[in-house]
């Protein structure tokens, strides 16, 4: 457990400092550069239109010229798309009769597609906030198909002025002038919004592999007589070199941190993702992992009072196969190629406990025979600490390393009434796999 408390709070550190470099590396405008230039390969030709921003009032404002202006700066860095000039676009949109403020509706982005040869635009709108602060909202649409391919939401200060929308109001007001007195306002075109955005998942499925070990405390406690005898335990601990079957017994007997070690190669799958462009996600888990108590000097203690020397000679003595299903609620410190993530988890674990050693009562043949091996199911309880980095290799092939704290605790009886025995195991495990989206 020291060495559990010793690792959480270098953790804590690390998480400290890491999303704070992460966070602070990339403003809003890289932020939406990258997540739609991540989504280049989706489309047929990377040759892009950026539209103009506009604010879902309606408001006139300059607002969205600039958003449009330092997007595209930004995404033209990246190298994943090529961006039609500002100039062409406005020509483009201006001989159409489309404006240069939005786009009208589908028809209108596919025709944008064909006369500009582009295979997406990126259109959005911008909404004040508190703080002078402004929300942006992005799209990346299919001119082929107008299907919305990646979204983005961001929050910038807001740097310019607009005309207020009571402004514009009072010019749509009908006048007492006559049809030919009034003069023509421009249409502002509406902005195109699909029925709905769909919400993508990054979704992954894992299998792995791994290993690792801790530490053990196990108890066996009874509450009637006979009480526990070394003979029971194949525990010599009065050291005369004999198991005595009556004199002396015990209520208890105990140990604390036994070190044990891998008894076999942990192996699992799980499946879980994050809402696009999202930090926090989940998973669910189905998994295998083994520990048994390795030959050691220890301490062990007798009915919760006395404590002496103790010696295993064996690295045999116990073992326990724990079959799990868990879930994961998880953070990322990124969305990129590299994500570093941490979780918290719990889950039900079903404990196969086995000692060629400890005696228990077996009732398979239909009445009571008191014999070895111990061979008991047990049903307990985990929870866990996983600590990782995954690697992306494209939209949907991944590979990933992670370390875990986990703690397993649960009873078993030996079939004696009466008896209580317990078992809390704390492993430190490293596991590596691959991960595939879907």
């Amino acid at each position: 457990m020291k060495k559990f408390k010793k690792f959480y709070v270098l953790f804590v550190l690390l998480l400290l400092t890491l999303s704070s470099k992460t966070f602070a590396a990339e403003d809003a405008y890289n932020k939406m550069a990258k997540e739609f230039s991540e989504s280049a390969s989706l489309l047929s030709q990377p040759k892009i239109a950026i539209m103009p921003f506009v604010y879902l009032d309606g408001r006139k404002s300059d607002g969205g010229p600039i958003v449009s202006e330092r997007l595209t700066t930004r995404i033209v860095k990246l190298k994943k798309f090529q961006v039609i000039e500002r100039q062409l676009l406005e020509k483009v949109l201006n001989e159409q009769n489309l404006g240069t403020t939005g786009i009208i509706d589908v028809e209108s982005t596919k025709k944008i597609g064909k006369i500009l040869g582009v295979g997406a635009i990126i259109t959005g709108t911008l909404l004040d906030v508190e703080n002078q602060m402004v929300e942006i909202n992005a799209r990346l649409i299919n001119t082929e198909t107008a299907e919305v391919v990646a979204t983005s939401s961001v929050e910038i200060k807001k740097i310019w002025s607009d005309v207020p929308t009571s402004e514009i109001q009072q010019l749509q007001q009908p006048t007492t002038t006559s049809p030919a007195q009034q003069q023509p306002i421009a249409r502002q075109p509406s902005y195109y919004q699909p029925a709905y955005t769909p919400l993508k998942w990054d979704s992954f499925f894992d299998i792995f592999l791994g290993g690792g070990s801790g530490t053990m405390n196990i108890s066996f406690q009874r509450n009637t007589s006979p009480q526990i005898s070394e003979y029971e335990l194949s525990f010599d601990i009065n050291g005369n070199g004999t198991f005595n079957e009556t004199s002396p017994t015990y209520s208890e007997v105990s140990f604390q941190d036994l070190e044990t070690a891998s008894a076999g190669t942990l192996w699992g799958f799980r499946m879980g993702g994050f809402s696009s462009g999202k930090l926090l996600g989940w998973d669910g888990e189905i998994s295998h992992f083994a520990q048994q108590i390795t030959a050691q000097k220890t301490m062990i203690t007798l009915n919760n009072l006395s404590t002496k020397p103790f010696s295993f000679y064996v690295d045999d003595y116990l073992k326990v196969n724990t079959y799990l299903m868990a879930g994961d609620l998880l953070l990322r410190l990124s969305s990129k190629t590299l994500q570093p993530y941490i979780g918290i988890g719990i889950g039900m674990t079903l404990n196969n406990t086995t000692s060629p050693y400890i005696y228990q009562f077996d009732y398979s043949s239909g009445t009571s025979v008191w014999k070895k091996p111990l061979d008991q199911f047990n049903v307990g309880f985990l929870f866990r600490i996983p600590i990782g980095l995954r690697v992306k290799f494209g939209e949907s092939t991944s590979a990933f390393l992670e370390y875990r704290s986990t703690g397993n605790l649960f009873t078993f009886t030996r079939n004696i009434e009466g008896e209580t025995d317990s078992i809390t195991l704390t492993t430190g495990q490293t596991i590596f796999g691959m991960g595939f989206g879907f």
